[in-house]
Formats: structure tokens, sequence, C-alpha cells
């Protein structure tokens, strides 16, 4: 189910972004259902509370005695909990912060008691969130910067099929000859480009508060640091050549060449490497957007990344599509006036 919603989101917005044309102007309908999208991506991926298993509560307290984790329960009493998820499984309460709750739906942060059996409210405001309509689950380790997959991945995505239509564009180009095709190859590894930055830029934030630093020449961040040096000196080399005809040709060229690497340098190079990212050699499982034994994921995520994806896909072609307009508008003023 996991890999269905993640290959419908991106099938879904490829379908929408090539339709009705991918260099005619967006109709209006379209631009309001990637506006929507995007603002409801936005709002589920910030709003909605993590909530916590009494798993969690425990996984973590092995790790960490001291930890706090959102506990989410069931109020059955001023000094019972039962675990949301999981009907018979009840735990004694100790520090209070429940009272007139009783059978409300809670999010509360709580530490491990002396037994598994047994949590501890930490703070006079203990409870975060009383009967939330969504949860997002709770991932130890990464807790709320956990939100910042909804962002980060879907970049990164997007990312390899901009630079694949790129590609394919430049192909177009060298059997027909048609400076509209390289313009619209150029337009696509632009915005590739951008969201290969962004991708950059939201993995660097997530690394420093993960693993201490923006920068920590993981694989995966190298490789990605090579692929936007790569994709550098294809800009380079389109604005290094006046001829339009010559500059098309090997753009396209290069376009060919450059997607060659793609591939390899996001998946397969740190998936050959140790490193600090998940899906790296050394690591035990694919982490939890590809693991299919991981739990991290619960339904209401899934559909929320889903969404994700789509919507930064349906963004990216829309974009593109103003990158192309706008060439093809300056290579016409530039006719005009010669």
């Amino acid at each position: 189910m996991k890999f269905a919603l993640m290959l419908g989101g991106v099938g879904l917005g490829l379908l929408l972004g090539f339709l009705p044309s991918l260099r005619a102007p967006k109709p209006r309908w379209w631009i309001v259902l990637t506006l929507l999208s995007v603002t409801v991506t936005v709002i589920a991926a910030i709003a909605p509370p993590i909530g916590g298993t009494l798993t969690d509560v425990i996984m973590a307290s092995r790790a960490d005695s001291s930890k706090v984790v959102p506990f989410y329960c069931v109020v059955v009493d001023d000094s019972t909990l039962r675990d949301a998820r999981i009907d018979d499984l009840t735990v004694a309460l100790e520090g209070g912060g429940v009272r007139d709750l009783a059978g409300h739906h809670v999010i509360i942060n709580v530490t491990r008691g002396q037994h598994d059996r047994i949590v501890r409210s930490v703070g006079e405001r203990a409870v975060s969130s009383v009967d939330p309509a969504v949860t997002l689950p709770y991932i130890m380790g990464l807790e709320e910067r956990a939100r910042i997959i909804f962002f980060h991945v879907p970049m990164s995505w997007v990312a390899l099929c901009a630079y694949m239509i790129s590609m394919i564009f430049g192909i177009r180009y060298l059997r027909s000859r048609d400076l509209n095709l390289d313009a619209m190859s150029a337009a696509a590894a632009s915005l590739g480009t951008l969201y290969c930055v962004l991708a950059t830029v939201t993995g660097a934030v997530w690394a420093k508060f993960n693993w201490g630093s923006f920068w920590n020449w993981d694989p995966r961040e190298s490789s990605i640091l090579v692929l936007l040096l790569i994709y550098a000196a294809y800009f380079l080399l389109r604005n290094s050549i006046a001829d339009a005809e010559r500059r098309a040709r090997l753009s396209s060229v290069y376009s060919i060449v450059a997607f060659v690497t793609v591939p390899f340098l996001m998946f397969v190079l740190p998936r050959l490497l140790p490193g600090l990212h998940p899906g790296s050699s050394d690591d035990t499982n694919a982490g939890p957007l590809l693991s299919p034994k991981s739990d991290a994921i619960n339904p209401t995520k899934q559909v929320l990344f889903a969404l994700s994806l789509f919507s930064f896909t349906l963004v990216y072609f829309w974009l593109t599509n103003l990158r192309y307009r706008t060439s093809i508008a300056e290579r016409t003023i530039k006719e005009d006036q010669a």
C-alpha cells in the first residue's frame, strides 16, 4: 500500500503535468488544483500533532530514561490510560494532568515509570492535544523533525524526474533540431537543479538537528553535491556559447550524458558506502519510507506523503512551463531586435 501511494502520487503528478500541454499556458482549474494541493500539504505536514504508542515510550526510555514521548492514548480515569491503538493495553499514570478528560483521546507528554505498565506525566501542561482529528506517528530519533520528510524527499524525487525530462527533450531536439525543444530541455534542467538545491538545503537542516552539523560529508550529501556541480557545468556550457544551434546541440548531448550519472549518484553510490543517511550500506533497513518492515509511517502519513509528492510535482511543471514560455519570449524579442 505504501509503495502504491508513493508511485500514485508521482504518477498522477506527472500525468497532470503533461496535460493539457507541457508548453501551453496552464488552465485556471489546473492552477487552482496546484495551489489547493500545496496548501493542504503544507498545513497537513505542520499542523497535526505527533503521538506515539506505549511501545515508543518503552523503547525511548531504554535509550534515554529521561526521554519525554508524546503518548497518544485514551483516558480511562484520572490514574489510568489506554493505548489509543491497542484497545486492551492499559497503563497506570503518575503525576496526573488528565483531570476531567475521561473518555477522551489525548496526547500527553510522558516518561516511562518504574516498569513498562507505568508512565509519568511531565510538566504542569502535560496534555498537548485533546481529541486530535489527525495524528502523525512518533519516529524515535526524529520526533518533530520528521515533518521535513514531506519536503526533503519529494524535492529529491522531483529533481530526478526533472533531469529525466530534460534528457528526453534533449534527445527530441537532436532528432528534430527544433529550438523550442531545446528551450524546454533547459527549462526542465533549471527547475530540476532548483529542486536539487532545495533537497540539499532541507537535508542540511535535517542533518544539523540529527547529526550535529549542517554538512557531514555523508555519501549521500557528497553525491548530491557532485550532481549539482555536473548540472552547474551544463548551465556554464549554455552561457558560454553564443550560437543558438550549436548551444542547443551541445547542451542536448550534455543533458543525456549528465542524466546517466543521476541514478548512480542518487541511488547506487550512497547504498554502496557506509553513512549516516538511512539506506546506507551499514543501515539495517531502508528507512521509515522505503522499508517494507517499518511501521513508523502510519496510513495518515502515507497519504500525506503521497500528496506531497503530487503537490511538488505539479509545482515543478508549473514553474517549468513559466520558465519555458519566458525563454521563448526572450528569444523572440532578441530576434525582433536583430
